[in-house]
């Protein structure tokens, strides 16, 4: 339960107001701070350290920090909307997610209602001299924590939704997500090939896509009620209220209940869990660069070139070696035809008519099909044959058609020709 917790607490710290909140408690705990401490600052300190500027600092910041905010909040959300429309609708919701932006913003806000408290709390009598030039000190620290965030902004600023940002972002989800997979085969679970009969389904409580399987918390319920447990909806998949998302060797209402607690629905796919979404996600942006709006072709082969390096990590799940942690659970493993698909159907069908774009996918399958798991080779090799069929019949300038031939290897060309 306690992996779960933390999870759990991980993706709540992902959200903006959580920082913002936990920040500005922080501000006003310093305001506090300062009256705990105040005895230990010495008699006359505040001549010698001009303290008497605390008031004009406590008004400087409640002013430029309030300004602050409300012109990066404009910039965020103008990003936002250029990035969704320029890139992918699913990009904005990555650059909400960056902690760095989070806790620039959280930072400025925090800053701006410790002033305000600082000037509420020297209005009353309950600061002496002591106190004062405490708050004075905690006043420094805070201005020179503002200088810090407001340079992170600034280099921030510099490529924040800008196309290399988006993809390498996209990229570096997605690869953490596969990496977390193949450390964590299955979740940890064993490997679901088929479901056994006479098991008791266990139906989805409310419609929307599977965010995450808390697969820790699922053991250790199984464990309680000496069950087994065989997920057959992954993360990622839209299920239905009604749709059976899980079957259990037995059990009750109140097992179901602890079941579907464990596994979290949204009404968003999300790639914590789910590597496919993040191929997809990058997918859409090679997509979207091939329309004939953009005609950037680059940005489809430097696309093609990130998906391949986020697949090359595949190794199977079912062929796994060692102790399963999880040995109460089945869940489905990843289909290596389905991540190529995800991958490279979309591009490998909007640029079926360019030449370059044909060649650096048939360049990265072909390097595919040499991986050392034999699933994930033959499914390059098939998603090589359907873009070598679709290259035949979207070139028509026979020199271009020539170039993409010779880089398909010759068994697939008489696959698809055969």
């Amino acid at each position: 339960m306690f992996s779960t917790a933390l999870r759990k607490l991980h993706r709540l710290s992902r959200r903006l107001w959580v920082r913002v909140a936990a920040i500005s408690v922080m501000g006003v705990l310093g305001v506090a701070l300062a009256k705990l401490l105040g005895p230990l600052i010495p008699e006359g300190m505040a001549e010698a350290i001009g303290a008497d500027a605390l008031n004009r600092l406590l008004d400087i910041i409640s002013t430029s920090m309030l300004s602050v905010t409300t012109f990066s909040l404009s910039v965020m959300i103008a990003v936002y909307q250029w990035s969704s429309s320029q890139w992918t609708p699913r990009a904005h919701r990555m650059l909400l997610a960056d902690t760095t932006m989070q806790t620039v913003l959280a930072t400025f806000v925090g800053a701006w209602i410790y002033s305000l408290s600082a000037i509420i709390i020297l209005s009353t009598p309950f600061y002496g001299e002591r106190e004062i030039v405490m708050l004075y000190l905690t006043t420094l620290l805070v201005m020179v924590l503002i200088v810090v965030m407001i340079l992170r902004w600034i280099l921030k600023l510099q490529s924040l939704g800008s196309l290399i940002d988006t993809t390498a972002r996209v990229e570096r989800e997605a690869t953490q997500a596969f990496e977390m997979r193949m450390k964590q085969p299955c979740l940890g679970g064993n490997a679901l090939r088929e479901v056994p009969e006479g098991l008791r389904p266990i139906r989805s409580g409310k419609t929307g896509y599977i965010q995450a399987i808390y697969q820790e918390s699922l053991q250790e319920h199984c464990e309680e009620a000496d069950l087994r447990l065989w997920v057959v909806a992954p993360v990622g998949r839209f299920v239905h209220r009604e749709e059976i998302i899980a079957h259990a060797s037995g059990g009750d209402e109140a097992f179901d209940e602890k079941v579907l607690a464990s596994i979290h629905m949204g009404a968003l796919r999300t790639v914590e869990q789910d590597p496919r979404f993040g191929l997809v996600m990058l997918a859409e942006i090679g997509s979207k660069a091939l329309s004939p709006g953009m005609n950037d072709t680059g940005t489809a082969l430097d696309v093609i070139g990130r998906i391949g390096r986020i697949i090359e990590s595949w190794r199977d799940e079912i062929e796994v070696p060692g102790e399963v942690a999880n040995d109460r659970l089945w869940i489905p493993p990843l289909d290596p035809l389905d991540l190529l698909i995800d991958g490279f159907a979309m591009i490998a069908r909007d640029g079926q008519g360019q030449a370059e774009v044909q060649i650096a996918l048939q360049k990265r399958l072909s390097a595919l099909a040499r991986h050392p798991d034999p699933g994930i080779a033959a499914a390059a090799r098939e998603m090589a044959r359907e873009a070598w069929a679709r290259a035949q019949e979207g070139i028509g300038f026979s020199p271009d058609l020539e170039r993409v031939r010779t880089s398909v290897p010759p068994a697939i060309q008489r696959s698809v020709s055969g």
